[in-house]
C-alpha cells in the first residue's frame, strides 16, 4: 500500500524528492505513484520557483455535499 504511505506523508506541500526521501521509495517509484494519485484526483500539484510541489487535493463544498449520492 505504497500509495497510502504517500498520502499519509503529504501533510504539507512537498517536492517529489522530499516525498521519496521520507517514504523510502525510489524517485521513479514515487513519481509513478504521484502521477497515479493525481489522475485519481486525490492530490494536486503546484509549480513555484521552478519546482513542482505536491499536496492533498482540497475538496470543494460541492464535492463534500454530494459525496454520498
Amino acid at each position: 500500500m505504497k500509495h497510502l504511505k504517500i498520502l499519509n506523508i503529504l501533510t504539507k506541500e512537498m517536492t517529489t524528492e522530499e516525498i521519496a526521501k521520507e517514504s523510502g521509495l525510489s524517485l521513479a517509484e514515487t513519481r509513478r505513484f504521484l502521477l497515479r494519485l493525481l489522475e485519481q484526483g486525490k492530490i494536486e500539484s503546484v509549480e513555484r520557483d521552478g519546482k513542482i510541489f505536491w499536496k492533498l487535493k482540497e475538496k470543494s463544498r460541492e464535492e463534500e455535499e454530494f459525496k454520498y449520492l
